[in-house]
């Protein structure tokens, strides 16, 4: 069993993305936040998409000097300011951030097998947490 917890860099998922970014860039967090926004409107969205999108989004709070206290060393040291600088550029993915954790919060996979734990609030507070640090 991998890893697993609330927080959006506690699963190996959202760690193998840090690793995809390394290797392809920018594109690789904007590609993650469309795969979810890009489904239909009632899709039910499969969790690895959905910790995907969620790291993903990270990057965008981390650029805004807003990281989350998970994330990880190795993202840390990918966002020099030429990838800063590209991230910042890309104008509409704050919104699309948004609309990927609101989609995720009420339709996935992701919120199902949540629901079914104990720390489904505090899953819940860290998506709230996120949406507020890209604002």
């Amino acid at each position: 069993m991998g890893a697993w917890g609330h927080l959006n860099f506690e699963n190996d998922t959202a760690l193998d993305l840090v690793y995809e970014i390394e290797e392809k860039g920018v594109d690789r967090i904007k590609n993650a936040i469309e795969a979810i926004n890009s489904r239909e409107e009632d899709s039910f969205l499969d969790s690895d998409l959905c910790s995907e999108a969620l790291a993903a989004v990270e990057y965008i709070a981390a650029v805004k000097d807003k990281a989350s206290e998970d994330f990880p060393e190795d993202a840390e040291e990918w966002l020099t300011p030429a990838n800063k600088e590209n991230l910042l550029a890309i104008r509409n993915l704050i919104p699309k951030s948004k609309q990927a954790i609101d989609r995720i919060q009420h339709n996935s996979e992701l919120k199902d097998l949540w629901e079914e734990t104990k720390d489904f609030a505090e899953w819940t507070k860290v998506l709230e947490d996120l949406a507020t640090r890209i604002s």
